[in-house]
């Protein structure tokens, strides 16, 4: 049986409820939503061989980058392949996605989600999911083109309009258009303030061009609508720190870390990263952080093994060191080294250079990373986030 979702969509499903909980689902996750796990269910159990539910399940396995959850993914994608004779092409190539995204090809995963975007431009999630894919590569071109190719089919009608939006103001903001960005990103928010990601990319604006008074201002005065998101809000909490840090509150930058960034339960990727990063700004200024990384290091112990993003795992390598872990720290920039790609040609002399900073061993560390600082771009993270690298390699070179 087909229905069509509110894009207009072929969706195949044996329950007619369905398509209509996998849109709830889709706008939960444009949103950032805490719900987005819980509404993802509701929709396998409404229809257990809805090949887009479970493909839709492992997108999101791969998107939390946890190897816990990658081990699953063979499991997610035979119950999507079971259906899928009777499948749709849009929804074939979905699987098709997923499939070379699970080998570990997220650049063949892109370029079939831009194949579904040539057919179906109102295709949200194939959208949102190059966003993502080109953002972990580093290519903020790509990021941008992608969306203002299919730009001219969406309008203020079509669902999801507002986040499009929001995601066109990051991409303009990554590749440097801070005044369109900015312009994109307001609009967004005044359509939908219910847009995390639409609010990071005002935020990541003002970040840029240090008008910290006016990000915390924009941050606070939006916090009832980001902090209701997942643990993404906790990036924003983060953006909020580093201006507070840029000013040299650094009592303030502490609380907001003990009060709003840590999660003791958390071991989300970029959870963590926010830890990592924040500590490591604020020791470069001198401050004491204590046992702070005890906590950390005891999450990424157990994430050694995962090679799943480059950028994350450099954060690790530093908390290991951080930690006293450094022969662990040096067992996985090793074991990076080794993996080849990305993680053999950037993430390991990162963190190799991560390593000998902690080490006081500041010449390898500055000739580490200026042997790669034109390349670091390419393990992904924004530009407020890379700063960190730059940081640090100021410091060696001081």
């Amino acid at each position: 049986m087909r229905t069509t979702n509110q894009w207009g969509q072929d969706v195949t499903t044996t329950k007619p409820g369905a398509a209509a909980a996998l849109d709830e689902t889709l706008m939960s996750y444009l949103a950032i939503g805490r719900e987005t796990g819980d509404l993802l269910k509701s929709v396998l159990n409404t229809d257990p061989d809805m090949v887009m539910g479970h493909c839709l399940k492992g997108y999101f396995f791969c998107l939390m980058a946890s190897g816990s959850l990658w081990t699953r993914l063979p499991k997610v994608l035979a119950a999507a392949n079971q259906g899928l004779a009777a499948a749709t092409p849009r929804e074939q190539a979905h699987v098709q996605a997923l499939t070379h995204w699970a080998d570990g090809d997220q650049g063949a995963a892109a370029r079939v989600w831009e194949e579904i975007l040539s057919s179906h431009p109102l295709d949200v999630l194939a959208l949102r999911l190059a966003h993502h894919a080109y953002f972990y590569r580093g290519a903020a071109g790509d990021m941008l083109a992608s969306i203002e190719r299919v730009l001219g089919a969406w309008d203020e009608h079509c669902p999801g309009y507002g986040f499009v939006l929001g995601m066109r103001s990051f991409a303009l903001e990554e590749t440097g258009e801070y005044s369109e960005a900015e312009k994109i990103g307001r609009a967004a928010v005044d359509l939908n303030a219910d847009d995390p990601w639409a609010i990071h990319a005002v935020a990541h604006v003002m970040e840029m061009q240090d008008r910290h008074i006016e990000g915390i201002d924009w941050i606070t005065g939006l916090q009832p609508h980001w902090n209701a998101a997942n643990n993404f809000r906790y990036h924003l909490w983060w953006h909020r720190a580093l201006m507070h840090l840029d000013r040299e509150e650094l009592d303030e930058t502490l609380r907001l870390y003990d009060e709003n960034i840590w999660d003791a339960e958390s071991d989300e990727y970029l959870d963590l990263c926010n830890d990592v990063s924040l500590l490591l700004r604020l020791e470069l200024l001198g401050v004491d952080v204590g046992e702070r990384w005890q906590g950390i290091t005891e999450k990424v112990a157990g994430r050694t093994g995962e090679r799943i993003l480059a950028f994350a795992d450099c954060h690790f390598v530093a908390a290991l060191a951080a930690g006293g872990q450094m022969q662990a720290a040096y067992d996985m920039a090793g074991a990076m080294a080794a993996a080849g790609g990305i993680f053999a040609s950037v993430g390991a002399p990162v963190s190799n250079a991560l390593i000998a900073h902690r080490k006081a061993d500041y010449a390898s560390a500055a000739r580490l990373l200026g042997e790669v600082r034109g390349t670091i771009i390419t393990m992904g993270g924004s530009h407020a986030q890379r700063e960190l690298f730059e940081l640090i390699l100021k410091d060696a070179e001081g």
